[in-house]
């Protein structure tokens, strides 16, 4: 019976063995089915506008809304790298006066320093964060936070926030980059309406007011990183790059030196390193793309570094000079005014009175290291800037002084600058970092 039926249905279709061989044989027409829909759904999608670019949500809080995703004229317009290169083309007359972002870190027994370093910076366009590492007792923490909040001046503007999450902070190790890092992560994401990023320890202090500051950036591009680099080349990368270290930080609670493995690594091929000065001044631009990284470069370079001897003084320096966005915008100054021993030594000399004409004559904002207390900090406080109060006088102060009072206790328009004698030193040390002469040094 089963052959007769067999028959029956083949006299009526004899195309249906051979189609029934094709189908059982062909297992592909499912998966093409499917690929089909789903071809036809993207490209009705991407007409109508179904779907919404996965950034759009975030708009209102990332870092880079400055970018634009739409196309442009160009062929290339789709991509995020064209608009950056608008970005870092603008002219930065159209912009309002700079406001800057400061970290200040500092570990046991810094907290007091930390406090007089923030007051003699601090300016109300400004942003600032405080870092005391874990190595410092909460006690000394919560006092640090105390000071923050019982002032009038930082509850009233809010502008200054003291790091919740402690980290331990390893001297040479990545632990001081993750740091540094997260403090960028919280003043994108607290402010946008800042031009550069500043790191400053517990021992560094300023040379000139914030109105000189913020008097001679007004006239810089915005797109300019103060970052002192040069390339690693010869002996130094073996004894840099292929020694493989571990930060205890990373793993542990208790602060001890980097420990070293008996692994050696070879030479990245892909990027080139270049080192430099830990304390840097850096473009909102190139912040963000640090901490965004759309390309992953950032982390590529993080990662490697994760395991680098001295990795502060590489991290930054390397992720600008192999980016062709940046590359260009890397000045190679650190802003700073450090004396070294000859030959130089692991740490800076600690600098005093007798220091104090060459810190001048250098025309740097800022100077490092200082000991706690150290009487030339009241020099400084008395014949550079002029500070008698709890912050340095600036044209932000309308207040009265009779009677001791603290004319900053008064604000004004914060966007007036009173420059002095310390802006037209910086403006000298702008003009010789802007030279072409000096400029040719540029990731070289």
């Amino acid at each position: 019976m089963k052959k007769l039926y067999k028959k029956l249905v083949f006299m009526r279709n004899p195309l249906s063995r051979h189609s029934n061989r094709v189908f059982n044989d062909s297992k592909w027409i499912i998966p093409f089915l499917a690929s089909l829909l789903v071809s036809i759904t993207l490209i009705f999608s991407a007409i109508f506008g179904f779907f919404k670019a996965p950034y759009d949500r975030y708009h209102h809080q990332l870092p880079f809304d400055i970018i634009s995703f739409a196309k442009t004229e160009v062929s290339n317009g789709y991509f995020v790298e064209s608009s950056l290169n608008k970005v870092l083309n603008t002219n930065s007359s159209s912009f309002e006066p700079p406001r800057l972002a400061y970290l200040i870190s500092g570990t046991k027994g810094d907290s007091h320093r930390m406090m007089r370093t923030l007051q003699v910076i601090y300016h109300p366009r400004n942003q600032y964060v405080l870092h005391l590492d874990l190595e410092a007792p909460p006690r000394e923490r919560l006092e640090l936070a105390n000071a923050v909040k019982n002032n009038p001046t930082f509850a009233v503007v809010e502008n200054v926030r003291v790091m919740a999450q402690s980290n331990l902070v390893t001297y040479k190790g990545p632990t001081m980059i993750a740091s540094t890092l997260q403090a960028i992560a919280i003043l994108l994401k607290e402010s946008l309406d800042w031009d550069w990023f500043i790191n400053l320890s517990a021992s560094d202090y300023p040379l000139v007011t914030q109105d000189d500051l913020l008097h001679v950036f007004s006239n810089l591009s915005r797109h300019l990183n103060f970052i002192e680099h040069m390339q690693i080349t010869g002996w130094k990368l073996n004894q840099r790059a292929r020694p493989i270290v571990v930060d205890p930080g990373l793993y542990l609670s208790k602060k001890s030196d980097i420990a070293w493995t008996t692994q050696r690594r070879s030479l990245p091929t892909s990027f080139k390193l270049f080192t430099g000065s830990a304390w840097v001044a850096l473009t909102r631009t190139f912040a963000e793309y640090c901490i965004w990284g759309w390309d992953n470069f950032p982390r590529t370079i993080l990662m490697y570094y994760t395991n680098f001897i001295s990795s502060p003084e590489g991290y930054f320096h390397t992720v600008i000079c192999n980016t062709n966005e940046f590359h260009s915008t890397a000045i190679s100054h650190d802003l700073h005014y450090i004396a070294w021993d000859t030959p130089p030594k692991q740490h800076p000399i600690s600098l005093s009175m007798k220091d104090f004409d060459k810190m001048v004559k250098s025309n740097a904002p800022f100077a490092r290291k200082f000991h706690k207390n150290d009487p030339v900090l009241d020099k400084i406080d008395k014949e550079l800037l002029g500070r008698t109060g709890r912050f340095a006088p600036g044209a932000w102060c309308i207040g009265s002084s009779e009677g001791g009072a603290d004319p900053c206790s008064v604000r004004g328009d914060d966007s007036v600058f009173r420059p002095g004698p310390g802006a037209e030193r910086l403006q000298r040390l702008v003009n010789t970092l802007l030279s072409e002469e000096f400029r040719k040094k540029q990731c070289s």
